[in-house]
């Protein structure tokens, strides 16, 4: 058990190495996720997550080695997931779901009754509110698994720092055409994150979005496309596209899968990371999904997740919610508390009662209207 208070002072960094056993991993095809049904197996738990790939098999390996209890992940987007918690909400085939491109998805699950609550022993002093940032669901059908921030990648080689856009802002300047790259945000919670936070950025007292939409179209006028496979960022390292937008995770992941230790200097050469004023930080989540085949194997997965063994591992690409653990190597000076200077006041709760509204309007007054 650790202490969920922040410490202002700078986070000291430090490299966490944890083995990877990925022989104890088990990632099924969504054929095989369908079939299964609610096999009693008492000896699985399975694992829906847009996680990192290294990362949720490194949490799978290791949670096999505590408990002995394999791990079924099915990896796939944060909107997929969704959608098919929803249509199976009468026979679920998941025991639980983690991350989500931050808590919203699991805001809106919880309010279609898809989540079940679950108060952890080791970890019942989790604050609902840790200043600005929302930890956890009132009545515990989710809770805080790392911190997130949303920011972009460029590259110094082709834009220096002196020339990035410094603010949300200047996305929307035409200088910036074809130079933009991120997900589809039919498919993409880091995408639909970005949406949310800028409606809510220009939203005016009364309701009125129509200066926020007009940014979001200016914005996808400056898309050089949707990335189909793979990160934005792999285009913004070649010089293909000059910003993408990513969580500080999928940045880290992306030099982990183009370095060895001993090269990191050299592959940041040619890709950095940008967090600007105003930017999107909230806690991304874990929950045990209503009426699930294993609800014992699911609540002993949390508990790993939670745990400081599972925590240094989720620190490897992720601000840890223990903060005694130092920031994620590869982020340079970007401490907890630069997140915290840095990050825009979110109504979730109004992002979450929005999400899909938000998602269909985009997809028919800005993409329809400007294809």
């Amino acid at each position: 058990m650790f202490n969920f208070s922040f410490s202002k002072k700078s986070i000291q960094r430090y490299v966490v190495g944890v083995a990877v056993l990925a022989a104890s991993v088990s990632l099924t095809a969504c054929s095989r996720y369908f079939s299964d049904g609610k096999a009693q197996n008492a000896n699985k738990v399975v694992v829906l997550t847009p996680f990192p790939n290294a990362t949720a098999e490194e949490l799978a390996a290791a949670f096999t080695a505590r408990t002995g209890i394999q791990v079924e992940q099915v990896l796939d987007s944060t909107t997929k997931i969704l959608a098919r918690l929803r249509i199976e909400k009468r026979n679920p085939r998941g025991d639980v779901w983690y991350s989500g491109g931050g808590c919203i998805p699991f805001m809106t699950a919880v309010k279609e009754d898809l989540l079940a609550p679950y108060i952890p022993k080791e970890h019942s002093q989790i604050p609902e509110k840790r200043g600005n940032l929302t930890m956890r669901d009132k009545s515990w059908r989710w809770l805080p698994l790392a911190i997130v921030s949303q920011g972009y990648c460029y590259n110094p080689q082709v834009t220096p720092y002196s020339e990035i856009p410094k603010t949300w802002d200047e996305l929307a300047l035409s200088k910036w055409k074809g130079q933009i790259e991120m997900w589809d945000p039919a498919d993409s919670g880091t995408s639909m994150l970005f949406l949310a936070a800028a409606i809510q950025r220009y939203k005016k007292p009364n309701g009125d979005e129509s200066v926020g939409w007009e940014y979001l179209t200016k914005v996808f006028h400056n898309l050089k496309r949707y990335t189909r496979e793979g990160k934005p960022a792999f285009s913004v390292a070649r010089g293909d596209t000059k910003i993408g937008l990513h969580f500080e995770s999928q940045y880290l992941e992306f030099l982990d899968q183009q370095r060895s230790d001993d090269q990191l200097s050299h592959v940041q050469d040619n890709i950095a990371w940008y967090l600007p004023p105003e930017s999107p930080v909230i806690a991304d989540a874990i929950a045990l999904i209503k009426d699930c085949p294993h609800p014992e194997n699911g609540r002993r997965f949390i508990d790993f997740c939670l745990s400081s063994e599972g925590q240094k591992i989720i620190n490897g690409y992720f601000f840890s919610i223990d903060p005694t653990l130092p920031p994620p190597k590869g982020l340079k000076e970007v401490t907890l508390d630069t997140l915290l200077e840095r990050a825009q006041k979110l109504d979730l709760e109004w992002t979450a009662e929005n999400y899909d509204r938000l998602r269909k309007q985009w997809q028919n007054t800005v993409e329809a209207a400007n294809n």
